[in-house]
Order: structure tokens, then sequence, then C-alpha cells
């Protein structure tokens, strides 16, 4: 009895993978998650150049002007006033990120300027997290 049921989870499994198999081969798209993993971040986002987001959590909107960009946070409970702010360039070296923790959106906001390797102002992709 036992080793027919293991057969059968068996060839379940099987079957599932192979249909799964077909199906991206076939060019059928399988749904990934949208929002970041993050589990140790109170917010974060990977930001365009042009301000869209790519995927974030606990991150409402992005608004840019020229250089300078304002990640807004969504959650009430974040106080950028004690939190930990960190911004990273997404495109490699050559580009100097200033975060500003509450310094947009009525406090409730991280403000994010990017600059060139000739300190001037620059738009260019980025990581931002608030720890």
């Amino acid at each position: 009895m036992r080793a027919k049921k293991r057969m059968r989870v068996a060839g379940l499994t099987v079957a599932g993978l192979c249909v799964t198999g077909l199906a991206v081969a076939g060019g059928m798209a399988i749904a990934a998650t949208s929002g970041s993993q993050a589990p140790y971040a109170q917010a974060g986002a990977l930001v365009k150049a042009d301000g869209s987001i790519v995927h974030s959590k606990g991150v409402s909107e992005v608004t840019r002007s020229g250089h300078v960009y304002c990640v807004k946070i969504s959650n009430e409970d974040v106080d950028l006033s004690r939190a930990i702010v960190t911004a990273t360039p997404r495109d490699g070296i050559g580009y100097t990120l200033r975060a500003v923790a509450g310094g947009c959106a009525n406090g409730k906001g991280v403000q994010v300027a990017t600059y060139n390797a000739d300190a001037g102002g620059a738009a260019t992709a980025f990581y931002v997290a608030v720890l």
C-alpha cells in the first residue's frame, strides 16, 4: 500500500515538472513575485533612472526632478528619524549618491540625489534601503 502511494506521488511530481518544462519551452509566462524579498528591511526599492520602480517593499511612489528623487515610504510606522538609510548605484561605479532620510514627502520620504564622477547631477538607477 505504501509503495503504491509513493509511486503515485513520484508520478505526479514528474508530471508536474514536465508540464512546467513544456510551459517554459513553449513560451508561456509563469508568474513571479512582484515585490522585493527583504525580510530585514523596513522599506526598499530598485528605482530606474527615469524614476519608475522596478520592485519595492514599503514604497508607495517615487517622484523625480532632474537627478533628485523622492522615495515615499508607505508604512506610517517607519520612523525615518531613527532609521538607517542607504542608497547604492545600480549600474556600477562612477556615480555618487546622497540619501537624506525624511528629506521629502513631509518627512515620510527618502531624498536621493545622484551625481556623476565630475560631481555634476546625473540621473541613474539605484537601490535604496531603509533599515
